[in-house]
């Protein structure tokens, strides 16, 4: 199965959890209905008036799904973020002082650029001694990972490469997204239990009032509140088996891919080995943990559970056994935390004896293996990072640095327009950031092309540490900059493109994607517009590019004719790109095979259709690492 059907996959069980939100809904006012009417029946009243019916259906149906909304609203305004914060995640950086800390961050890194999306934005829980893990958010735009403090300590450099693989597998099969949202569907199933609880509490303080004269009334409500919150816990109950229904089998499937990613069944499988020692494990102890646990890498809590039958996770005894089928069911008895020194030798001495320049993957393999990664890849991606010069590499951990590396990749090679441009800089900008982006400027001259691809996204890290106002300032920069020759070249729109898009979406300026498109004809024109774009980029004869249009279209039965050359502008190419992103994943891979089949008619890849493949990619959120044609 690949990117695309792992990503159509997920949205498909939306159906399911449907399907069991209304049945759990049904019951809850079946349940409210029957309480109602007990009440009403010992107060000498009809139970079968319609009032208590329709009293019941309304009153579960506001609290369950307006919790429901206001749960969603909350997590869609911070995604990722919002989760980890509310964990207890504190955001670390590759410049973090701890050398634990800066070792999570490079697998994440490596990870990252050996997958082709985004580095997710890095959090540690640090009151967390357990060992565990999440993935959380909307995309791979703005997905965050976070580890507890115990996962840092106490896993060797392979374990936790195994974890991060686990979590990265839940990054690209689009699981996050539906697990982000089952967090705000489930909440109104619980917050009954949540009104309940007050209830109670608000009898029992009238009741203990001295001054009350109203016993028997605080009686009452003690009783009402108590049996709204059992109804409350017949909510949790079946949260519990939908959140199994929806997490076990893609724990089953992301330990596999973990393994199939590092090609080492002995990382992920010692990291589930530690979790079982009595004195680790994986427990979270937050007060939100339980309404996450299905993100965890691990059990949270073993509430409702019933002996793993509704547990979110698979028994850890057959987790092991599926990766390590020799394992005898014993844990260790005490772990000691990593010697981290000896460890970070190992790590280099094999970076430094990986020759990268045949390694990425032809492109002619992309699309098959778009999502996937292996240890090539990563060995590929930690050999390019440790090729950035550590002047340029520890300048882009930092956010006013790195802004000042954006700032010289975009100045022109024309000294009369880099002249404009430093004009710009310097009443925009901080002497400081000035004579920074001069300097790089120089350094950058020598860099390699592929090493910029993982400068870019360290850059792109570096700035999400930027407030919301010092971001917008670096944009509004950036455009003049780029306005400074009185036109957008392709290089400056890729770096757009693979950049600030995704800045745009963690700063909550720009929406994280959606499916909004499942038919080809739904977006037929902005087919055509990429296209034609495609095609007269790519190629200078007028008649090839033509041709390479008609056998691209033909691969999604289009007929529309081709866009004169004056219509193929960047801004036109840009908006369609913004439409075709909100497409589903299974039109979305029949477009893109569309467009790599226009690009790759001559039987050649230039300069210039390797960065539109870039950009492509990037307003796709589609996962595109490096590759060798």
């Amino acid at each position: 199965m690949d990117f695309f059907q792992h990503q159509e996959q997920a949205r498909k069980r939306t159906t399911l959890l449907v399907f069991l939100y209304v049945f759990a809904v049904l019951l809850l006012v079946a349940a409210v209905y029957a309480l109602a009417a007990f009440c009403v029946v010992q107060g000498g009243g009809n139970p079968f008036d319609p009032v208590i019916l329709f009293g019941s259906i309304g009153g579960v149906l506001l609290l369950v799904l307006g919790g429901s909304c206001y749960k969603i609203s909350e997590l869609s305004s911070g995604g990722g973020r919002a989760i980890a914060e509310m964990l207890g995640g504190r955001p670390i950086s590759s410049a973090s002082y701890q050398p634990v800390e800066r070792r999570l961050y490079n697998i994440v890194e490596e990870m990252a650029l050996a997958a082709g999306v985004p580095i997710p934005t890095v959090y540690i829980m640090d009151k967390e001694p357990g060992i565990n893990a999440f993935a959380a958010g909307f995309s791979s735009r703005e997905a965050v990972i976070g580890v507890n403090r115990g996962t840092v300590d106490l896993l060797t450099r392979d374990e936790l490469q195994g974890v991060i693989a686990h979590e990265f597998s839940h990054i690209l099969n689009g699981d996050m997204r539906m697990n982000l949202r089952l967090i705000g569907i489930l909440f109104g199933l619980q917050i009954l239990a949540v009104v309940g609880y007050y209830v109670m509490r608000i009898g029992m303080v009238s009741g203990n009032n001295r001054n009350s004269k109203n016993g028997g009334g605080a009686a009452v409500i003690m009783l009402i509140g108590l049996g709204v919150m059992i109804l409350g816990y017949i909510g949790m109950f079946f949260s519990a088996i939908i959140k199994a229904a929806i997490s076990r089998q893609r724990e089953f499937l992301a330990d596999a891919s973990a393994v199939q990613f590092t090609r080492n069944p002995d990382g992920i499988a010692g990291a589930l080995k530690k979790i079982g020692c009595p004195n680790v494990g994986s427990a979270v102890s937050n007060e939100h943990a339980a309404e996450a646990s299905h993100l965890f890498f691990g059990n949270v809590c073993s509430m409702f559970s019933l002996g793993n039958i509704f547990a979110t996770h698979p028994d850890l005894t057959t987790r092991i056994r599926r990766i390590d089928p020799r394992f005898d069911g014993h844990f260790p008895k005490r772990i000691e935390p990593v010697n981290f020194f000896d460890e970070t030798k190992s790590a280099n001495r094999k970076y430094n004896e990986t020759k990268f320049s045949d390694k990425p993957e032809r492109l002619s393999n992309i699309i098959e293996n778009i999502g996937n990664i292996n240890l090539e890849k990563i060995l590929v991606a930690g050999s390019l990072l440790q090729s950035i010069p550590d002047n340029i590499a520890d300048a882009a951990r930092d956010p006013l640095t790195a802004k000042a590396i954006f700032y010289a990749i975009l100045l022109d090679s024309d000294e009369t327009i880099r002249q404009q441009q430093f004009g710009t800089l310097s009443i925009s900008e901080t002497p400081f950031v000035v004579q920074q982006s001069q300097q790089n400027f120089l350094n950058l001259q020598g860099l390699a092309d592929n090493t910029k691809i993982p400068l870019a996204q360290r850059i792109t890290s570096s700035l999400r540490q930027l407030t919301l106002a010092q971001y917008k300032h670096f944009s509004d920069v950036v455009d003049k900059l780029i306005a400074a020759d009185q036109k957008m070249s392709l290089l400056e729109y890729t770096l757009k493109a693979i950049l600030l898009r995704d800045l745009d979406v963690h700063f909550g300026i720009a929406k994280p994607i959606d499916v909004r498109y499942s038919t080809i004809d739904s977006v037929r024109q902005q087919i055509i517009t990429v296209l034609s774009f495609l095609a007269f980029s790519g190629h200078t004869d007028v008649a090839v590019a033509k041709k390479s249009f008609e056998i691209s279209s033909e691969e999604l039965s289009l007929t529309d004719p081709m866009l004169r050359e004056t219509d193929c502008t960047v801004p036109r190419f840009d908006q369609s790109l913004r439409i075709l992103a909100e497409t589903s994943p299974k039109l979305k891979k029949q477009i893109f095979t569309a467009l790599m089949t226009c690009i790759r008619y001559d039987g050649q890849i230039t300069e210039r259709e390797g960065e539109l493949i870039r950009a492509i990619a990037a307003m796709l959120a589609i996962p595109m690492p490096d590759w060798n044609e």
